[in-house]
């Protein structure tokens, strides 16, 4: 698959990532993506990566979030930060869009795991185990409790 071109990004059903500072721009040091999340949306099932940090800023709306054991909303001008091993999850669970800037430190080439995400999504294959695993194998992310919040809200 040829890299996306810087600016652009991927769709995943109701999520819109655009990418602001790609992996391949910072020497894979960081990556720094754009989100729009729609009304009602999954975001990202529960999961945890070993190596990676992601970090939330919410911009516009509220953003629903799992971190290991408890829910959080986020809202405007909230900031996120999430540790290598915390398991976590996200979703949009209002009526209205979210934006937030999504960050990866290293970024681990994760222009790769949304454009996965966005032709599994395109196949309606989100619910697909096996898919899914092989992707988040590639890119350090562990499913913790299946594949249903990657399609529907939790």
């Amino acid at each position: 698959m040829d890299k996306p071109e810087p600016g652009t990004g991927a769709t995943i059903g109701g999520m819109q990532v655009r990418y602001l500072a790609r992996s391949d721009a910072t020497g894979d040091a960081i990556g720094i993506y754009a989100v729009t999340l729609a009304a009602r949306s999954p975001g990202a099932g529960l999961h945890r990566h070993a190596r990676l940090t992601e970090a939330f800023e919410v911009h516009e709306g509220a953003l629903t979030l799992r971190l290991n054991d408890r829910d959080v909303t986020a809202g405007p001008g909230d900031f996120v930060l999430v540790r290598p091993g915390e398991p976590h999850a996200f979703a949009n669970r209002g009526d209205e869009p979210v934006r937030f800037t999504l960050t990866f430190t290293p970024a681990l080439h994760r222009e790769g795991f949304f454009e996965g995400l966005a032709a599994l999504a395109r196949e309606d294959r989100l619910r697909d185990e096996g898919a899914m695993r092989a992707l988040m194998a590639a890119y350090d992310q562990e499913p913790l409790a299946g594949f249903s919040g990657w399609s529907e809200v939790g």
